[in-house]
């Protein structure tokens, strides 16, 4: 049985991605004539990697490339999170402090806040994910900060800064036995050196 994971992603996370570079497509309306194709963007093998040195591409088992993978990190272990799709959210804490008599506030910077990062994903397999789902398991039960890989994160982390998995949450695919959606809460956590004097 074969499935369109495109599909998957966008009836299970409403998420839809756009194609791949080196994906060829119609240059015209199609009009039952043999259609020409031309791509004149980047190269899926020209860039593997950013500038600050993370993964931007990877292939899988069949040699096909995907863009950024999300991989976790602990005591040397790497769990690879399958289809995965990211986002974070960064906050400031502000005290702002009225002024009397005059239009607005003042604001004093105190801290930027943890950055909280959304993963959700979809495990497949020829038939139920079990392997991924144990994998997970394990990675859920890892009661310390954990290294996060990612090219999208890497620009915002500071190098020696971790995450912790604040939830999980794991639902089948509406009776589809091969696809299992997961959904992941991580916070960022950061070490702090305190100094006593």
């Amino acid at each position: 049985m074969e499935f369109n994971i495109a599909k998957v992603l966008v009836s299970a996370l409403g998420y839809k991605g756009l194609p791949y570079p080196g994906v060829w497509f119609p240059s015209g309306k199609i009009t039952g004539e043999e259609p020409e194709y031309q791509y004149e963007g980047q190269e899926k093998d020209v860039k593997t990697h950013s500038d600050l040195g993370s993964v931007l591409r990877k292939q899988d088992a069949q040699g096909r490339y995907y863009f950024m993978p999300v991989v976790l990190e602990h005591k040397g272990k790497e769990y690879e999170i399958p289809n995965s799709v990211i986002s974070f959210t960064g906050k400031k804490n502000i005290v702002e402090t009225a002024m009397i008599g005059r239009k607005g506030s003042v604001k004093e910077l105190i801290n930027i806040d943890d950055y909280e990062i959304s993963i959700q994903s979809v495990a497949q397999s020829d038939d139920f994910p079990e392997a991924e789902l144990v994998a997970l398991n394990e990675l859920y039960n890892i009661n310390e900060s954990v290294i996060l890989k990612c090219a999208l994160t890497n620009v915002f982390l500071e190098e020696d800064d971790k995450v912790v998995i604040k939830s999980l949450d794991v639902s089948d695919m509406k009776g589809t036995d091969s696809f299992v959606i997961i959904k992941m809460s991580l916070i960022t956590d950061r070490n702090f050196e305190l100094i006593i004097e």
